[in-house]
């Protein structure tokens, strides 16, 4: 038996920058994309489904020649928008991972590039800022060109100790940028629509901002309601916004939280947080059987938060397996490997390298990175002469 590897590539989106977003660099050009399809076709790979490819780590399933298996974190609107109409096209298959918290609620079907290629509508008018609907999402799961997995329910960030690292201001101010977990957590109900509208703007100026950590990877903090709101109380009556224009703001509010006194705060508990655990993931894949009439067996831990007691737990909720790795060299998803643990490596662009980010690639850098993730030596040589070529192109032309 060959005990070939099989890179499991990972994306986000796909499709044009969506102004003022604060995660734009996940965002994959829609013409790198097709390319990269394209090339995937004609140089003979396969993309397959998760369950092949457990079944292929764990019993040792045979595989077609080249396999793949191609997967998008999130759900972004433009995943139904530009990369369905693309893997339809090349007849190729994919993943979604779901957080079933940024699920649009409505019933709605938005229009695609394949009414762009049908004459029907301008590409410009496309509607890509957004997250996928169930309906949308029902509509690619029957085509037989995507699956959809839990991505976990929140994929948020919460306080995580009583240490304060910032406080909530208007945006800009000495050059901050809003948390939007800020605004997630104040109105969960609106995670959706977190792309066009600013939630952080309803979150009290002085809102103190504790050390934080992804949702499902530490204890979770309770801070003491009282003191958030001598906070929020202490700004607004010291000029709201303008109060941050002032020297010596941060340690006028360090001044206020130090003669708070003891504080009603707590941790949560160990017993608490694995319930919390066991409840994002079941009801993630609760919602997503109920709405869609599929079996949910995989789970993308959200940016990567995860540890042992999470795997625990998801072992225990019935799990074929989770994404435990990325870019692992020793690990290539093979026959004989834990099939529970599934390694991926990174789709290419964006490709980044001291400050500098490069969206725009040769579909060559593409197949050397699945090269790579199979160890040829070859393949990494073709990998850094292309980096250099898109260094030089950045400093010579100031194109990406």
């Amino acid at each position: 038996m060959k005990n070939r590897g099989v890179p499991v590539v990972m994306y986000h989106a796909v499709g044009p920058q969506k102004p003022g977003w604060i995660w734009n660099h996940l965002v994959m050009p829609v013409q790198v994309f097709e390319d990269q399809m394209r090339m995937l076709k004609k140089k003979g790979w396969t993309a397959i489904t998760l369950n092949a490819l457990y079944n292929h780590m764990a019993k040792g399933e045979p595989l077609p020649d080249k396999p793949i298996v191609l997967t998008f974190d999130d759900g972004y609107l433009d995943n139904w928008v530009f990369a369905y109409p693309v893997l339809k096209k090349y007849g190729h298959h994919a993943v979604i991972w779901i957080s079933t918290d940024f699920v649009d609620p409505r019933a709605t079907v938005r229009e695609t590039l394949e009414d762009v290629w049908r004459g029907t509508v301008p590409e410009k008018d496309l509607c890509t800022t957004g997250f996928l609907s169930w309906n949308e999402m029902k509509i690619m799961v029957e085509s037989g060109h995507f699956e959809i997995q839990s991505h976990a329910k929140t994929h948020t960030w919460y306080h995580a100790g009583p240490e304060i690292v910032d406080f909530h201001r208007s945006r800009g101010t000495d050059g901050y940028v809003p948390h939007p977990w800020l605004g997630w957590n104040r109105h969960p109900e609106r995670k959706y629509e977190y792309q066009t509208a600013r939630l952080d703007e309803d979150v009290p100026y002085g809102t103190p901002i504790y050390r934080h950590e992804k949702s499902l990877a530490a204890r979770r903090y309770f801070e003491d309601e009282s003191l958030t709101g001598r906070l929020v109380d202490y700004v607004a009556q010291s000029g709201g916004s303008s109060f941050f224009n002032r020297k010596g703001w941060r340690e006028e509010l360090l001044a206020v939280v130090e003669g708070f006194g003891p504080r009603h705060d707590r941790m949560e508990t160990e017993e608490e947080y694995e319930e919390r655990i066991r409840i994002e993931i079941a009801e993630s894949r609760r919602a997503i059987e109920k709405e869609l009439g599929t079996k949910v067996d995989f789970l993308c831990w959200p940016g990567g938060g995860r540890n042992a007691v999470t795997f625990r737990i998801a072992e225990e909720a019935g799990y074929l397996a989770t994404t435990t790795h990325y870019q692992d060299r020793e690990r290539r998803n093979t026959y004989g490997q834990n099939p529970r643990e599934i390694n991926r490596t990174g789709c290419g662009s964006p490709w980044m390298w001291r400050g500098l980010t490069v969206h725009t690639i040769d579909p060559a850098f593409f197949l050397a990175i699945l090269g790579d993730f199979n160890g040829s030596k070859s393949a990494i040589w073709l990998m850094r002469f292309l980096k250099l070529k898109y260094v030089l192109r950045h400093y010579v032309s100031g194109a990406d």
